[in-house]
């Protein structure tokens, strides 16, 4: 919810006892104070909220119980903080604030992720100039829409910035995001566009946490983490983990493998250390991007299995990995009561592939073809610790369940055509 959506409202605390106001729950289960009618103020409604008490900011998670406690060791003059919506969704059986809609600039309009309704777009002296048949002319736009001052720089044909130099820590920022791009240089698949500009957005909207636009020149108070490859390492990794969540299978960027590849990228200059680029501090930072509500999904902890290469297994997984960079995923749905017509070996590569394909039986129908690398079969990742007999147990198993559904998912790894 943007600052000119919002109100805020200031009560000490010996007003808020003397006019009996009391901490509730609103809508969206945060804390807020509900007044009196007598007392009643004219922007509070169902989404207010209590933003902070004295110096203690409020969370979204923090209870009512421990805003009560707050207030009552408070001194007479404690200022409670309390956040009013002045925009909502215009579905009046909607209602929500602007914090739930989805700013479309390009398309002139705003979308209430509750109910879907389209809003005006709240712009400040933007227009997109249609022209007689509604489509905007580019060539008249004054400024780029969900770009701010921060987003441009003014230069020379030779480069050179013209104006106020840019502070430190945005020039860090700048390369930490070119950090992003190098470690997931070596990585060719469908999606890694895709994961990429989400990292790179993920890092802007962190840094504008850290600074924001009203920040103060002379306040350093706060900055961005220590080690630029590992905080980029950070978003790409919230960015996978977000992607493998939505599509429902896994990609070749694991932990390890990114770790590997931010360490390379670390800034090492002669005769100076480096900070290590380590799955600690990844999984740490990863953290602190979901505290900052950047990261969807759960960041799994350090002793997980999944995240670790064993050494005798290190060989396998960078073989498969060289594999799979010049492959895209392709998934094909086979029924579970038929013959498939497959024949499978192992590449000695940590991959599986198809060895064979009879061009009368279904995988063949389908789309299925030799040299196919097995990736997924369902919701199950075929790792370096298949092998071809523990690999046949396994679709044996799906195929008897059929109490969920007659069809089995095969996700496999087709090389891309040069």
């Amino acid at each position: 919810m943007s600052a000119r959506d919002t109100v805020v409202d200031l009560i000490r605390k010996r007003d808020f006892v003397s006019q009996r106001c009391k901490v509730v729950q609103n809508r969206e289960g945060r804390a807020a104070v509900m007044f009196p009618l007598k007392y009643s103020r004219k922007n509070n409604g169902e989404y207010s909220f209590i933003k902070q008490v004295g110096d203690q900011v409020i969370k979204k998670q923090t209870p009512c119980e421990k805003v009560v406690e707050l207030i009552s060791r408070g001194s007479g003059e404690t200022e409670i903080v309390i956040m009013h919506a002045t925009r909502f969704c215009v579905n009046q059986r909607c209602g929500r604030p602007s914090s739930y809609f989805v700013d479309r600039e390009r398309q002139g309009h705003s979308t209430c992720t509750g109910c879907g309704t389209v809003q005006k777009l709240c712009q400040s002296k933007f227009s997109l100039r249609l022209t007689d048949d509604g489509v905007s002319n580019k060539s008249q736009w004054e400024h780029t829409p969900g770009m701010t001052h921060r987003d441009c720089r003014i230069t020379t044909r030779k480069g050179r910035m013209l104006g106020k130099k840019p502070k430190s820590h945005e020039r860090n920022k700048w390369r930490i995001r070119r950090k992003i791009e190098d470690i997931l240089h070596d990585w060719h698949f469908m999606a890694i566009e895709s994961i990429i500009r989400c990292a790179k957005a993920k890092l802007d909207i962190f840094y504008r946490h850290v600074h924001p636009d009203d920040e103060d020149e002379a306040d350093n108070q706060f900055k961005l983490p220590h080690g630029g490859a590992a905080l980029a390492a950070a978003c790409v990794y919230c960015s996978v983990l977000e992607f493998e969540s939505r599509v429902g299978y896994k990609t070749p960027c694991t932990l390890p493998a990114l770790q590997e590849s931010a360490q390379q990228c670390r800034d090492q200059k002669q005769g100076r250390k480096c900070r290590d680029v380590t799955n600690e501090k990844i999984l740490r930072y990863s953290k602190l991007l979901r505290k900052h509500e950047l990261c969807s999904v759960e960041i799994p902890t350090i002793g997980a299995e999944s995240l670790l290469f064993h050494p005798k297994d290190a060989a396998l997984q960078h073989a498969r990995m060289a594999l799979f960079s010049d492959c895209y995923p392709v998934k094909f749905h086979l029924k579970k009561d038929v013959s498939w017509g497959l024949k499978v070996r192992d590449t000695k590569q940590g991959v599986l592939t198809i060895d064979s394909c009879d061009p009368h039986k279904t995988a063949w129908e389908i789309g299925l073809r030799k040299e196919d690398y097995i990736f997924q079969v369902g919701s199950e990742t075929i790792d370096i610790s298949y092998t071809l007999k523990k690999f046949e147990t396994k679709i044996l198993e799906l195929k008897k369940m059929t109490r969920n559904s007659s069809v089995l998912q095969l996700t496999i790894m087709r090389k891309k055509k040069k």
